[in-house]
């Protein structure tokens, strides 16, 4: 019994490494012809019982170590490995770049990918169709054939009987194109139709078995050799379906090389030139209809790519696309998938190598010279977007509720799009607000003022302002600092502007207003103008008499100061025409002083917190407070002050410093003394 295991064991080992054997033969036979699998494996039915013998994981392992495909669990193992599929694994991203010649580096902005590839480079448009890997290159069988599919030796027809009789049997055509039927003989087919031959072949039945009927579907289709040579990124020779075209051997060689052309695939059958095909009619319109099926040994070639021109900017898809010539601007931005709505069209930039080793620029007009200009090799077009400027709108910003872009027409005033405060967002300052201008011919900014309260009341007068086109509405808020950004912006602008004949537009109050600092000096602006830029006056503003610098430059170019004593209580004052760099300082009303007040606490009759003014005694407080109780111990009363607080914290901190600093020199003094004593050597 122990023997009879033995051998057992030792015959399983034998079949295992026997199976290991093929299989590594049949894997060094395709690495040594370098060939992409040219033949597909057919095994024996013994070496299929062979490894249908082993178990599962024995033929899982095996088929992983040699790239061999199983089905999943329930289907056949057998029908697998005789009828292998052609599937296609993704290859790593085949699309390259190539440099664009001539285009500026600052107009490729937009063509740079996630992965950060150089602003300069754009990619070949159509190369990554068939840019895969088979996993397999046998030829696929179980694909529906067309009515007018010619037989040819290899392929089979199945049979199906019913009736009298119920048989089934598989016929396949032989080098003669004749099949042979069970009890009838044989049969030519040669030369037929499918639909020819399944007719044929029910009639044969119907007239030779009596009261048997026939169903006839395909089989097996036959296999025939095909080369795909030239620019593929696997050059070779292919098993493939009978029903493969052009596009199944491209798919099946990795499709085109970036040296390929994809515009002039060439069909040669026995030397003959039988079709062209151009990629580009099934990439950008779907049109199959050059795609020719192929037949045993012909030759699917690929020639090197010829001439190329590139398409940049506003496009739906920029890439460098082959020419086959004679197309225009117009073709190759239609091959680029047309243009965006924001393209400029009117005037598109040619980039073109030129006679000698230099290159010319060429302004294009694509609508109305782009189908009548030739395109040529090299050339790189570029699509302008049209400008970020807007024409026919004003814009409203600041402190109202629905700020934006709104339309501009001739005529149209502040009260047009503000025609009431509740457009408003609450407190709004409705004493000022600007006006942000652009005009023409030197288009530098221009600024304005307004009162949005004197606009909501008169509308269509002189305090409701027209507006041009692109002007900009900027309102305030009373009790937010946000204008202080915002005039620091402007000025930023005017400051920029100012020349010697026009000196920088800006004035400053100071003081007792609300927001002091810098303004714009708008035209015809006064004192009370500036006043409410700065938010109006504090309570604590002194207004008979302000202070207004000025500095001028006369005609000399020499220096000229003087001040201006203002009393804004009087509209003379407040109605005061400002200059440039001119200075308003408000003063604080004499002897202001905010609240004060002091605290009373423990045996006085009424404690509590009493304001005082200014020559109040700490005497009066206590008078003031109803006297001190009969409890009170006078001489044991504290007398505290924020001020003295702050004083003796900083005396404190002196006293401890000190402190640390005489600890320190005395622990000093006693390690130095003990360091000097002479050591007793007995």
């Amino acid at each position: 019994m122990e023997l009879y295991t033995l051998f057992a064991r030792q015959h399983v080992v034998s079949m295992r490494r026997l199976v290991t054997s093929l299989l590594t033969v049949i894997v060094s036979l395709s690495c040594l012809f370098a060939l992409p699998a040219t033949y597909a494996f057919e095994p024996t039915a013994m070496q299929l019982e062979w490894f249908k013998g082993l178990s599962e994981s024995e033929q899982r392992r095996l088929a992983e170590q040699y790239g061999i495909r199983l089905p999943a669990q329930g289907q056949s193992n057998a029908a697998t490995m005789a009828e292998p599929t052609v599937s296609v694994i993704p290859r790593q991203s085949r699309t390259q770049y190539v440099e664009t010649a001539g285009v500026p580096e600052s107009k490729f902005a937009d063509t740079t990918d996630q992965k950060g590839v150089d602003a300069k480079k754009l990619p070949h448009f159509g190369y990554d169709l068939f840019a895969g890997e088979p996993t397999t290159f046998a030829p696929i069988h179980d694909v529906p054939v067309s009515a007018d599919y010619q037989l040819g030796p290899g392929d089979s027809l199945k049979v199906n009987l019913y009736g009298k009789e119920s048989k089934s049997f598989e016929l396949s055509v032989d080098t003669e194109g004749k099949v042979y039927i069970p009890e009838l003989g044989p049969l030519s087919l040669a030369g037929l139709s499918f639909a020819e031959a399944k007719q044929k072949l029910i009639n044969t039945i119907d007239q030779k078995m009596i009261g048997v009927k026939a169903n006839v579907s395909m089989g097996q289709l036959r296999a025939i050799r095909v080369f795909v040579l030239g620019e593929a990124n696997t050059p070779g020779s292919y098993v493939v379906s009978s029903l493969s075209t052009m596009t199944n051997a491209l798919l099946l060689s990795g499709g085109v090389a970036q040296t390929g052309s994809l515009r002039d695939i060439q069909l040669k059958r026995k030397g003959k030139l039988i079709a062209r095909l151009d990629l580009y009619d099934l990439l950008l319109r779907g049109d199959t209809t050059n795609d020719h099926q192929l037949r045993s040994g012909d030759v699917v070639f690929i020639p090197a790519l010829a001439s190329t021109a590139s398409v940049d900017g506003a496009v739906n898809r920029p890439a460098i696309y082959e020419l086959k010539g004679g197309e225009s601007a117009t073709d190759l931005v239609n091959m680029a998938g047309g243009l965006k709505s924001s393209a400029f069209a009117g005037q598109v930039q040619v980039q073109r190598i030129a006679e000698g080793d230099s290159k010319t620029a060429i302004n294009l007009n694509l609508q109305q010279q782009g189908a009548h200009f030739a395109v040529r090799n090299g050339d790189a077009l570029f699509v302008p977007r049209v400008l970020e400027r807007k024409k026919g709108v004003v814009t409203l910003s600041g402190h109202v509720l629905r700020d934006g872009e709104y339309a501009w027409q001739s005529g149209l005033r502040v009260s047009d799009l503000i025609a009431s405060v509740s457009y408003l967002q609450d407190n709004p300052d409705l004493n000022y607000a600007l006006i942000k201008r652009y005009p023409d011919p030197q288009r530098q900014l221009t600024v304005l003022s307004f009162a949005p309260g004197k606009a909501l009341a008169a509308p269509g007068t002189m305090h409701d302002p027209v507006l041009h086109e692109r002007d900009e509405i900027v309102l305030f808020s009373k009790y937010e600092s946000d204008r202080i950004k915002i005039m620091e912006e402007l000025l930023g602008y005017l400051r920029a502007q100012a020349s010697i004949s026009q000196p920088a537009q800006e004035v400053v109050v100071s003081g007792n207003v609300r927001y002091p600092g810098s303004y714009p000096l708008v035209p015809g602006m006064t004192v009370e103008d500036l006043i409410y830029a700065a938010g109006g006056l504090t309570e604590k503003a002194f207004q008979l008499r302000a202070e207004l610098s000025r500095t001028e430059i006369d005609e000399q170019q020499m220096r000229q100061q003087s001040r201006f004593n203002l009393n804004l209580s009087q509209n003379d004052a407040l109605q005061k025409q400002l200059k440039s760099r001119d200075t308003l300082q408000i003063k604080t009303i004499p002897d202001w002083a905010e609240s004060q007040q002091v605290t009373l606490r423990g045996e006085v009759r009424f404690p509590g917190t009493y304001p005082i003014h200014k020559n109040d005694t700490l005497a009066d407080v206590i008078e003031r407070a109803g006297g001190l109780t009969d409890y009170a111990y006078i001489p044991g009363a504290v007398f505290t002050r924020e001020e003295l607080k702050e004083q003796q914290a900083e005396r404190l901190q002196e006293m401890r410093d000190r402190l640390k600093d005489d600890i320190a020199k005395a622990e000093l003094s006693v390690a130095n003394q003990s360091n000097s004593k002479p050591k007793d050597i007995s």
